[in-house]
């Protein structure tokens, strides 16, 4: 069983260490001969640097470290000088970025002994593309590393964020002046922020984030990890005693569900990594990154938690890349938080359904979530809460439903309570989504829109909120609009729920049940 490469992003280190590698290199031989200058973004963790690593070593024509894999015939193995711009190795937030861009730039020169004579990051990025074209005879290979980072990092100080994306439009904008000794460019990053900030000056720029044929270049697929990680599964699920297909299942609840097609869904391939390293189901790839800045913007815009299950939007959207103006949706789409569900491509614009991509995704979103309206931590939202509230559910108890329902809305400090509906409503979808129930929001009728609704194997809940008013008259609606026909065939029995709010005690007034059989 060969062994996972956790945290190692080397190409020439994976392969000489015998480290397991998932062949991507069909996709890569389609990736070098789509176009010269290319972009392409993806979520952090998702293979971005192996990739660069990769090309490195393609262009250097090390053929030997591809032995075995789909591209070794398939290339004459010609050798290009390549430059690595790797953000990651970059200390930026203590240092000017400029600095920090000169030091990567002096380090190569070195290495392909060429001496700069330009002081400025601007100037000696030209000249050595040009004394590499010179001294090798041959067009230079730019390959960029997270070439946002120097922003997305800083999204939350305004005005590093400007001086920052001004070097870096300097910085970028000599690829377009240097063209004629130039081979090939490729930069990967997660933000489409450079697309009008940074690369306007680079107007040939080929984005293929979204391109079809390239969908499937991150992440694994179905069948690559059946293929590459069945001994590891096989380990497992004996470990934990858990027969295999369950145990395949359960991965793919918590890590598959990424997609840039609509089509293709592929796992993330840093939680697949660690799963397997560890032998039990995590949080691995959220743990690695906090969406702090994401919930804050939900919660200042108004955007209702239900609204992140099912959210229409097209390529322009997704694709929004004003740093002025943030677009949430686009960002959580950008970030990973949200994928493409479904797709339909002979749209003009091609229109989108997004939702969360996974379990690990979304329990993991939904805390942090919850606690930016509340007063709780993230690690404080324990399973006690939750399984109370899953058990009064069950039981039908609605007195402690409603009561631990009620200690959640008292949690949210005073100041930043809102006693708008929506508000009550969107607490409530978060903390019953947590439970694992499955829950849908402003479900549609040809009669209007009910508010919640929960199904479990044998109940199905319908709740109306309200603001002013009883819960007589919540119920009434419910019945007037007849919501509950919907659901009339399933077999299922059916609760109707008025519920009334009140905003200035932060709690629930009133509620009142009504069951159809």
């Amino acid at each position: 069983m060969q062994k996972l490469p956790v945290g190692i992003q080397d190409f020439r280190e994976v392969r000489q260490d015998n480290y397991l590698y998932v062949d991507k290199t069909a996709l890569i031989f389609k990736l070098v001969n789509t176009g010269k200058y290319l972009f392409m973004a993806r979520p952090r963790r998702f293979g971005k640097s192996l990739l660069i690593s990769t090309l490195r070593e393609i262009f250097k024509g090390n053929k030997a470290l591809f032995a075995g894999l789909w591209i070794e015939d398939k290339l004459s193995w010609e050798v290009y000088p390549t430059l690595v711009i790797d953000f990651n190795d970059m200390n930026y937030k203590e240092r000017p970025l400029g600095g920090e861009l000169s030091k990567q730039l002096l380090n190569q020169a070195k290495e392909h002994q060429i001496a700069l004579q330009s002081e400025d990051y601007k100037n000696q990025f030209s000249e050595l593309i040009e004394a590499l074209a010179k001294k090798y005879g041959k067009k230079v290979v730019v390959l960029v590393d997270e070439y946002d980072k120097a922003l997305t990092d800083i999204l939350e100080f305004p005005d590093q964020f400007e001086v920052n994306r001004s070097i870096l439009k300097n910085f970028y904008g000599i690829l377009k002046s240097k063209d004629p000794y130039l081979h090939f460019v490729l930069l990967t990053g997660v933000s489409k922020f450079g697309k009008i900030s940074i690369f306007s000056d680079l107007n040939n720029l080929f984005d293929l984030t979204l391109y079809e044929p390239l969908a499937c270049l991150f992440g694994y697929t179905q069948e690559e990890l059946e293929h590459y990680f069945m001994p590891h599964f096989e380990q497992i699920s004996t470990k934990l005693a858990m027969p295999l297909p369950t145990l395949l299942e359960n991965v793919k609840l918590w890590y598959n569900g990424y997609s840039w097609d609509g089509k293709n869904t592929l796992y993330n391939p840093f939680s697949i990594l660690n799963f397997c390293q560890h032998g039990r189901l995590n949080n691995y790839w959220f743990e690695t990154g906090t969406p702090t800045f994401l919930t804050k913007l939900l919660k200042e815009r108004g955007i209702p938690s239900y609204q992140l299950d099912s959210l229409l939007s097209d390529e322009m959207g997704v694709s929004n890349a004003d740093p002025e103006r943030i677009d949430v949706v686009s960002l959580l789409f950008q970030t990973g938080y949200l994928t493409i569900k479904k797709a339909n491509w002979a749209g003009a614009p091609a229109d989108f359904t997004l939702s969360y991509p996974n379990l690990e995704v979304k329990e993991s979103f939904l805390k942090y979530l919850l606690a930016e309206y509340t007063s709780f931590r993230p690690n404080e939202i324990n399973t006690n809460i939750l399984q109370r509230i899953r058990k009064a559910l069950t039981e039908h108890q609605w007195e402690d439903f409603f009561e631990i329902l009620q200690s959640v809305f008292a949690s949210v400090p005073y100041q930043i309570f809102k006693t708008e509906e929506a508000y009550f409503h969107s607490l409530t979808h978060v903390v019953l989504q947590l439970t694992s129930t499955v829950v849908f929001s402003e479900v549609a009728t040809n009669k209007g829109r009910m508010d919640m609704v929960l199904s479990t194997s044998a109940h199905i809940y319908i709740f109306e909120f309200k603001i002013s008013g009883t819960a007589k008259e919540a119920l009434a609606q419910i019945e007037k609009q007849g919501y509950a026909e919907r659901f009339a065939a399933t077999g299922k029995t059916i609760h109707l729920l008025g519920v009334v709010f009140e905003g200035t005690s932060r709690s629930v007034k009133e509620w009142e049940e009504q069951i159809k059989i």
